[in-house]
């Protein structure tokens, strides 16, 4: 089996036949040079499946699912609340966090941070190549941007705190 493996937004469910989106379709057929009738691996919340390429037209991959692989993870909730950083920095954070196993990203703005607007959209890619990267199937949530008091009100947890500075 390839190590070809995508995370698809809709249902999947065993004989299913449906297509990739277009930027999906040119990754699979394009860059990772997949012909018809191979096999590649497609995730969600409902597991990992087995797919089998029926067709590749110019733009449109079209599958068959075959197989579930896996069932959907039961995992503990772990969070990562954290002030945003410069966007090099934030992306490999986001992504090293997300194949650690955080379950959901918490921006936390204070009086001093510096980046007030996150790209919303650009992190939930990072996020989502991360878990196919890290052959995870749930994907983590990101938040929206909150203040430190609204988001310790909100908090029915234990929390732990780090600060690099304190003795």
């Amino acid at each position: 089996m390839s190590n070809i493996r995508l995370f698809f937004k809709e249902s999947l469910s065993l004989n299913l036949v449906s297509k990739l989106d277009k930027s999906q379709s040119h990754y699979i057929s394009k860059v990772m040079r997949i012909k018809e009738n191979e096999i590649f691996s497609l995730f969600n919340s409902s597991g990992e499946w087995e797919a089998k390429v029926l067709n590749i037209t110019k733009s449109i991959v079209e599958f068959e699912i075959t197989n579930q692989i896996r069932q959907k993870e039961n995992q503990k909730e772990l969070w990562l609340a954290f002030s945003p950083i410069k966007s090099n920095y934030f992306n490999f954070m986001i992504q090293k966090a997300t194949e650690l196993g955080i379950t959901k990203f918490v921006p936390i703005i204070f009086e001093r941070t510096v980046v007030r607007k996150l790209n919303k959209e650009r992190l939930e890619k990072v996020i989502i190549e991360a878990t196919e990267q890290s052959n995870r199937i749930n994907i983590p949530t990101l938040e929206d941007a909150t203040n430190l008091e609204d988001f310790l009100k909100s908090s029915e947890m234990n929390l732990i705190f780090t600060d690099l500075n304190s003795d």
